[in-house]
């Protein structure tokens, strides 16, 4: 179906002179008769099929409707295909307030919860969710990873909140990926992680989890994988962080995947790096 984008509707400057949308800078101009009623028809939408037939009728030669299709590009409407159905996998610790505004965002942003639960789900096809209290459990990550599961983070600190990356199994940075990233910068950073796990869950801002929620949804609409966001209750700015499959990680490589034996959520926090990522 091809249509005008809600945001492009004709403004008629003249009789023979038309913009699409508000910030339009190159107006059409000299318009025809033909041209203007596939406008309109473009405002309800046309079936693909039935586009070219249509400027046949209305004395347009395919020529001169595929050059006036280029020209409205950008005014048309893309389908964007709907989120695939999702899992969510929630803290145990998590409060209920919490859990309702989060999944009630999620499906108010359009996606479809199939199921949400406060422990490891068994493995399927579809995505799944991973919400942790400030630090998604890297040996979780690692048995998604494992079990071929695409998974999306969402990490929860109060007046902080990360989304992402989205991880696709074989095909991009894993959660280990980031936590060795992470260590090249700052060695300790295995000694703090491991902190973080060990800490309780706090109530996090119902406006970044509204955010955070929506941004999930984004994400997985557009496959928006190697990179994750970083919310903040202090401010509107969003900090953009970019990831790359680590040269020391084997998750490309289905054989070389780690899926070690230690508990999802310890409770002692380990004080060593081998839970991140393991070299090849």
């Amino acid at each position: 179906m091809l249509r005008l984008a809600p945001s492009h509707p004709p403004l008629w400057r003249t009789p023979t002179s038309v913009q699409l949308g508000i910030d339009d800078d190159r107006p059409l101009t000299g318009v025809q008769p033909w041209q203007e009623h596939l406008l309109d028809a473009l405002v309800s939408g046309i079936p693909d099929a039935r586009l070219a037939p249509l400027a046949r009728e209305l004395g347009a030669t395919d020529e001169e409707t595929n050059g006036f299709l280029r020209r409205i590009e950008r005014a048309l409407d893309t389908d964007a295909a709907p989120p695939p159905p999702v899992r969510v996998e929630l803290p145990s610790d998590l409060s209920h307030d919490d859990e309702h505004t989060l999944l009630a965002g999620m499906h108010a942003a359009g996606l479809e919860v199939v199921e949400a639960a406060r422990w490891a789900l068994p493995p399927t096809p579809s995505p799944v969710v991973v919400v942790a209290s400030r630090l998604i459990d890297p040996h979780r990550a690692a048995r998604l990873t494992a079990d071929d599961v695409p998974h999306l983070p969402l990490e929860l600190s109060g007046d902080r909140v990360v989304v992402g990356p989205l991880v696709v199994p074989g095909e991009t940075a894993c959660i280990a990926c980031v936590h060795a990233e992470r260590r090249d910068r700052d060695p300790g950073w295995p000694l703090v992680a491991a902190q973080l796990l060990a800490r309780r869950a706090v109530p996090t801002d119902p406006l970044l989890l509204v955010e955070a929620a929506a941004l999930a949804a984004r994400m997985l609409r557009t496959s928006d994988v190697g990179r994750s966001v970083v919310l903040s209750a202090a401010e509107a700015h969003r900090e953009y962080r970019e990831h790359r499959p680590h040269a020391a990680c084997l998750c490309r490589s289905p054989e070389g995947i780690w899926s070690a034996d230690a508990p999802d959520s310890p409770s002692v926090a380990p004080t060593t790096a081998t839970a991140f990522a393991r070299p090849a």
